[in-house]
């Protein structure tokens, strides 16, 4: 009886681990089908981080966090512009970069 758990449990982890790479892995959903929906983009400028709209031009908003003090790979991100597609996401973002 307790092969049967034990062949269960590592089935189940098995599975789980499976579904966990494959999230990891599957595509994201950045290209342009979804920067068209994004009413903002998040963006370093001037080494600083700021808010445009869609549409590009001058920033929204710049707020006195130095992106050079970020993680490397929200540099990057930044550089490239996180479309934001709502005011709330935008808000988190901004309160996780400590704006």
């Amino acid at each position: 009886m307790t092969k049967v758990w034990v062949a269960l449990l590592a089935a189940v982890c098995a599975l789980s681990l499976g579904l966990s790479l494959f999230w990891m892995v599957r595509p994201a959903r950045t290209g342009p089908e979804s920067a068209a929906a994004a009413p903002y983009i998040l963006k370093d400028h001037g080494g600083r981080l700021a808010v445009f709209a869609a549409e590009g031009g001058e920033p929204l908003r710049v707020y006195d966090v130095y992106t050079h003090l970020l993680p490397e790979s929200d540099v990057a991100a930044l550089q490239k512009g996180i479309p934001v597609e709502s005011e709330e996401r935008l808000d988190r973002l901004l309160e996780d970069f400590g704006a």
